[in-house]
């Protein structure tokens, strides 16, 4: 706590996750499916690149072309998002798109977002 009364708050511990959130609170029609989504993949995803783990167990860390936080590539992820499913003003989606066509769309923004960053041999 600084004299001024800011708490500081290191990004390391803080993670994520309330980024991811916020962004997700002004997404009305497709909060919850996205919100599944997001839980589906992107830990597995971030632990694989970030820490190198791959099912529970230890490996290399992928290597990338600049230097990546999990918390940098959320925000590419949302930004994709934004691209691919905009939304607008209210918070609804642009087009009623059904769960499986968010999804690929989901998934094609996780690409392009988290893998984005990765050496050839990475991309697994």
């Amino acid at each position: 706590i600084s004299r001024c009364g800011m708490v500081y708050v290191d990004p390391k511990n803080l993670g994520y996750r309330p980024y991811w959130e916020k962004w997700l609170n002004g997404r009305k029609a497709d909060k919850d499916i996205l919100a599944k989504l997001f839980d589906k993949y992107v830990p597995t995803c971030m632990d694989m690149i970030v820490e190198g783990i791959v099912d529970g167990r230890v490996g290399d860390r992928l290597k990338t072309i600049v230097p990546l936080t999990n918390l940098n590539m959320t925000t590419q992820l949302s930004h994709m998002l934004d691209a691919l499913v905009p939304a607008t003003g209210g918070g609804e989606s642009t087009a009623t798109i059904g769960p499986i066509l968010l999804e690929a769309y989901f998934v094609e923004a996780l690409c392009w977002s988290l893998g984005a960053g990765l050496l050839e041999d990475g991309r697994v």
